[in-house]
């Protein structure tokens, strides 16, 4: 069981797989999976329900008292790993051979343009600086790190939220500068990035002679 923070062979590890492969199991299966007593199990059970990753309902069998089954919380299942990089990754490389690169990247900035639609309703701000105190906060939501230059002339992200799929796909960080331009209203220069090595991605602003309109990309 790779990815989780359980050891796979102790007795949480194996609670959190048995659970994962068949979707519930009461405090007996887990007896019989584990070897050990009742009230060790539901030890086990607490600990896990404490932290969130087990979920537990009532199941009424005929005329007795109903039974506990146990199962996976949303949080448990984000422990296990996910493929959907590679998944998206895929999907790019199938668009771009089908359709050719410019269609993959018009899709790209169609995403771009989505993902600024959401942001935009969390960036406000008279100012540029506000808007880009504004942006950091939305963004380190995301748990992305991020820095704002003091003078207001960019920002840097530490962190990449594509970093796999624009290992293989550039056009992911035209989309990201693009989107960062809509929601800023300000034209932007991506000058550094971390899918080229550095150890972020500058953002940043094109300084316009004052009173001249801002045309973005």
């Amino acid at each position: 069981m790779p990815g989780t923070i359980y050891a796979p062979e102790s007795p949480a590890g194996k609670i959190l797989d048995f659970l994962h492969r068949r979707g519930e199991a009461t405090v007996k299966d887990l007896e019989e999976l584990l070897g050990i007593s009742t009230t060790a199990v539901r030890e086990h059970l607490t600990h896990l329900q404490a932290r969130d990753l087990v979920t537990t309902r009532l199941v009424r069998q005929g005329p007795g008292r109903p039974h506990a089954a146990y199962s996976l919380s949303a949080e448990a299942h984000n422990l296990f790993p996910k493929e959907y990089d590679t998944l998206t990754t895929m999907l790019l490389r199938e668009i771009a051979s089908q359709e050719g690169p410019a269609r993959l990247q018009t899709l790209l900035d169609a995403v771009g343009a989505r993902l600024a639609e959401e942001y935009r309703g969390q960036v406000a701000g008279d100012g540029l600086p506000d808007r880009l105190v504004a942006l950091r906060a939305a963004l380190e939501q995301r748990g992305i790190p991020v820095e704002v230059q003091p003078s207001g002339e960019g920002f840097r992200l530490f962190a990449c939220p594509y970093f796999d799929v624009a290992q293989e796909h550039a056009g992911v960080c035209i989309m990201e500068r693009r989107m960062v331009e809509q929601v800023l209203g300000e034209q932007i220069v991506l000058e550094e990035t971390i899918r080229d090595g550095k150890r972020s991605c500058h953002f940043a602003v094109v300084q316009e002679p004052e009173g001249r309109s801002q045309e973005l990309q």
